[in-house]
């Protein structure tokens, strides 16, 4: 087992998934959006309307590369940036109508991805995995 290309191959295995991402979106003529876009939608469908800050939190990125992001979800009109009705100094990203339209397309391809990611593997080895690599992430600090 080649042990020291584990990060050459979680890199493959990323690089294979974003392409099987596009390809999904574009058979379903899908444009505006890109794989680096799928863990802000599933944290606003998860919770709603979010404070830039606290997105940042959840998606794990930085606040001007998250910035860049949204900004491109909102200059393709699937989120909007409003201000909070608690707190007008903090900035809200929402999901728009289109956004919402979107989920159940998002869905689809959020199953199927899964689908062919964990093929026939069984359970108890889907759950050793993720373990492993929940460790992986720890060691390098996350």
């Amino acid at each position: 087992m080649k042990t020291d290309e584990v990060i050459s191959l979680i890199s493959r295995i990323r690089q294979r998934a974003n392409e099987l991402i596009v390809d999904q979106l574009e058979q379903r003529g899908v444009s505006g959006i890109v794989p680096s876009h799928g863990n802000i939608l599933v944290q606003l469908y998860r919770h709603g309307p979010l404070p830039i800050s606290r997105l940042a939190t959840l998606v794990g990125r930085k606040k001007n590369t998250l910035t860049v992001l949204v900004g491109k979800l909102k200059t393709t009109g699937y989120v909007e940036l409003c201000k909070s009705p608690e707190d007008s100094r903090v900035t809200l990203v929402e999901l728009t109508d289109k956004g919402q339209v979107f989920r159940q397309q998002f869905e689809h391809i959020s199953s199927n991805l899964l689908e062919m990611t964990w093929g026939d593997m069984p359970l108890l080895e889907r759950e050793a995995l993720i373990g492993s690599l929940e460790k992986l992430e720890r060691n390098l600090g996350g």
